[in-house]
């Protein structure tokens, strides 16, 4: 994968967040109109933002929909309503790789680091319902503003995958 660096090893902490979940084809497109919902969203609750946008992948469905969460952390849990929701990022061992490039080609980006991270002989913190692969921490940072910036110019996100205890760095 030509958009990635060498992957690494991170430790991270739980981080509470608020996010807005969607159903989508490819993610990076709704990402920046629903940022700028949450971060609307945190200024009518006069709450403001400890770091910046992401997108957590929870999972791709058969229809080839992936669902997903747009969120922002903050420094505090707060107290949800009927479309966004709050949790906490989990903490953990995390495979790093920054991607450079498209984000037409994060879902690539993605695939190549879960790649990676198998070849390594490490395992992804992750469950099973029926047939449906869940991931229990797979994010992308924005590191360029998803607001700000236009969908068909080159972008740095950070992936990041957790993973499983045992497997932790």
């Amino acid at each position: 994968m030509y958009y990635l660096n060498e992957p690494i090893i991170e430790q991270r902490s739980d981080q509470p967040y608020v996010g807005i979940a969607a159903r989508v084809s490819t993610g990076t497109e709704e990402a920046s109109e629903l940022a700028a919902e949450i971060l609307e969203w945190l200024r009518n609750h006069k709450e403001s933002a400890a770091g910046r946008p992401f997108i957590r992948f929870w999972c791709a469905e058969e229809d080839g929909q992936r669902l997903i969460e747009v969120g922002i952390p903050t420094e505090r849990l707060l107290r949800e309503d009927h479309r966004v929701v709050t949790g906490y990022l989990p903490g953990g061992a995390f495979v790093h790789a920054v991607h450079h490039g498209p984000p037409s080609e994060l879902w690539e980006s993605s695939e190549w680091l879960i790649d990676w991270i198998e070849k390594e002989g490490l395992a992804a913190a992750l469950r099973y319902e029926g047939e449906t692969k869940i991931w229990d921490g797979h994010f992308a940072f924005f590191v360029t503003d998803p607001i700000e910036k236009k969908m068909r110019d080159a972008w740095t996100l950070e992936l990041y995958i957790l993973l499983l205890g045992d497997h932790a760095a």
